[in-house]
């Protein structure tokens, strides 16, 4: 048994912090280094995959919902554990279909979960469900209809995303009914719920209503939020709560918005303002009175239909740590974004990435960031740099649950890699297996923590 920094002498014990402290701030500066991003394939042949979803019930599992209406469950580790739903009852073309999923906050005791697509007759549509005794099939006849949401004449913007908040609610997005430049002003009307960021009290309740209005929606009804073209693409940032929007323009500007977890209830401006452009300021009120984006890019120019993102707040890459990511559909330029609350700025630039047709971004339990294409794969986002591995279980190196990521460091060629051990109290790291860790790669063992040898670790 080997224990790491057990010290006898209080001065040892004082460098030991010291260098801790040094080493930490090194690591700090590194965060700050702009990420190169690649894809990674680690799913194929789906049909037009639009999320990459995980359930928040300690199993790690994956599921994607199709555009067609089919969701699939897979493990881990990418393998395919069959069909969880099939969705009826929806219109699949164009923009229209199976749009998105998500889960209760509690979905680990209660088995419920949410769906949204634009059904039969064009309209938006919320259905909530349960499982099945079977933990990777969902109970087709458990299905409850939440609330349908009017979309008359055209089939477009139909926004496309929920999610639960901190506080419990479930969020929606919803287009301002397509057709061009909003003729039905839907977006700046607080009695539509088109063009809007939808907010709900969703309860677990048998009978109908499935819902009640939160007591903090500005207007007395769902909307929470207004002023959007197609918010297709959102995501809360899972540390701060702060909510980043990607809305897809109409003919000049794209744009990526993002607003403080505490001041939710805003006007995003359109149609009055395109990007930060003034559109159709008939009946606008001041400009103070709208949230302009972070980021307005040209269209056709740069891209031409943005896919909002999220923020990375995994363990792996070290310098995506912090930094929003969303792409455009059809150039596939990647913004990448850090927010510094302190000076109230944003460090933004951008790169190529392929393949394109992105559809969403979406996270494992651990936080690591992967997207969904429509071309019928799933890859993992990633990035060229530091490499970093985490072990907090108890038991062997080679169990993948042992680690943050659930992915055991490469036995060989560790380059760039950062490795922390830091088991579970009253727990121990065994290194069962050899692992070579090449001179350009660290391995951290943390104060009074407990590495024990039956294989073999070689510092080269």
């Amino acid at each position: 048994m080997l224990r790491i920094f057990d010290c006898i002498s209080k001065h040892i014990i004082d460098m030991k912090k010291i260098f801790l402290l040094f080493a930490l701030l090194l690591l700090s500066f590194s965060f700050f280094a702009q990420p190169n991003i690649s894809l990674k394939s680690v799913i194929t042949g789906l049909s037009q995959p639009m999320q990459f979803i995980n359930a928040g019930d300690g199993t790690s599992r994956i599921f994607i919902p199709q555009k067609a209406g089919v969701i699939k469950v897979f493990d881990k580790n990418f393998n395919n554990l069959g069909t969880f739903l099939t969705v009826t009852n929806i219109q699949s073309g164009g923009e229209q279909g199976l749009l998105s999923m998500c889960f209760h906050p509690q979905y680990k005791t209660n088995g419920l979960f949410f769906v949204y697509y634009t059904n039969i007759s064009g309209d938006l549509e919320v259905a909530r469900y349960q499982v099945s005794n079977d933990v990777n099939v969902a109970n087709v006849a458990s299905k409850k209809i939440v609330i349908t949401i009017p979309h008359p004449t055209n089939s477009n913007h139909n926004g496309g995303t929920l999610r639960f908040g901190k506080d419990g609610y479930l969020y929606l997005s919803t287009g301002d009914g397509g057709g061009g430049g909003d003729p039905n002003n839907n977006a700046q009307n607080t009695n539509v719920l088109l063009g809007k960021i939808l907010r709900f009290n969703v309860n677990i309740s048998e009978n109908p209503p499935f819902y009640s209005i939160p007591s903090g929606n500005p207007f007395g009804n769902e909307i929470l939020a207004y002023g959007l073209r197609n918010p297709f693409r959102w995501n809360f940032d899972r540390l701060t709560g702060d909510m980043w929007i990607g809305d897809v323009g109409q003919n000049a500007f794209e744009e990526i918005n993002r607003s403080h977890r505490d001041s939710l209830a805003t006007n995003y401006g359109w149609r009055c303002y395109e990007g930060n452009n003034p559109y159709n300021t008939t009946g606008c009120g001041a400009i103070s009175n709208y949230r302009f984006p972070v980021v307005a890019y040209p269209n056709p120019s740069v891209g031409s239909s943005i896919i909002g993102g999220t923020v990375y707040r995994g363990e792996i890459f070290n310098s995506m740590k912090g930094y929003y990511f969303g792409v455009d559909f059809y150039s596939g330029k990647l913004f990448k974004i850090k927010f510094d609350s302190l000076t109230y700025s944003y460090n933004i630039s951008s790169q190529i990435i392929s393949p394109n047709t992105i559809s969403d971004f979406g996270e494992t339990e651990d936080g690591e960031l992967f997207v969904t294409s429509l071309n019928g794969n799933i890859y993992r986002v990633q990035s060229d740099d530091t490499v970093l591995y985490t072990f907090i279980g108890n038991g062997n190196w080679t169990d993948p649950s042992n680690w943050s990521n659930n992915t055991v460091p490469p036995s060989s060629s560790l380059l760039n890699t950062i490795i922390t051990i830091k088991p579970i109290s009253g727990g121990e790291c065994v290194v069962n297996t050899q692992v070579n860790i090449p001179k350009n790669s660290k391995l951290i063992i943390e104060n009074q923590k407990l590495l024990k040898m039956s294989g073999n670790l070689v510092m080269q």
